[in-house]
């Protein structure tokens, strides 16, 4: 399920897009792609400014696969983001792949307590990263 609407221009290969969904503003970059080895998914989180960053690693099919931002949500304190996978980009090398990325939301001055980042792949979903961001330990 595609939830995301586009604002701004989409572009292939190492785009950019940015998305606007339940008030918040994102943008997600592609930064690099490669054939996998032992990596699996991960994301770390921080807030820089005002606005969340999410730096992850998802494994695609291929290294050529796109990224779509499938969701950003905010109940309460807690925000969740979820990255998916797309269509690849025309031909590619047949090997798995990795595809780094980092993604910015806007905060509009409402930082979350919680942060939860989940990949999307076509049968299953992922939690890689549940951290909390007002200093507080456990997850409530």
């Amino acid at each position: 399920m595609r939830r995301r609407t586009l604002l701004g221009g989409f572009a292939t290969g190492f785009g950019v897009f940015v998305a606007r969904e339940d008030d918040e503003t994102a943008s997600l970059e592609r930064r690099d792609q490669r054939c996998a080895s032992d990596e699996d998914d991960a994301a770390t989180v921080r807030v820089d400014d005002g606005t969340l960053v999410v730096e992850g690693l998802i494994r695609t099919p291929t290294p050529c696969h796109g990224l779509v931002l499938e969701s950003v949500s905010r109940e309460r304190d807690a925000l969740e983001v979820t990255v998916g996978i797309d269509e690849p980009d025309g031909f590619c090398v047949g090997c798995l792949g990795v595809v780094e990325y980092v993604l910015e939301v806007d905060l509009d001055g409402r930082a979350p307590d919680c942060v939860a980042v989940f990949h999307e792949r076509r049968d299953e979903t992922v939690r890689v990263a549940r951290d909390r961001l007002d200093g507080r330990t456990g997850w409530e």
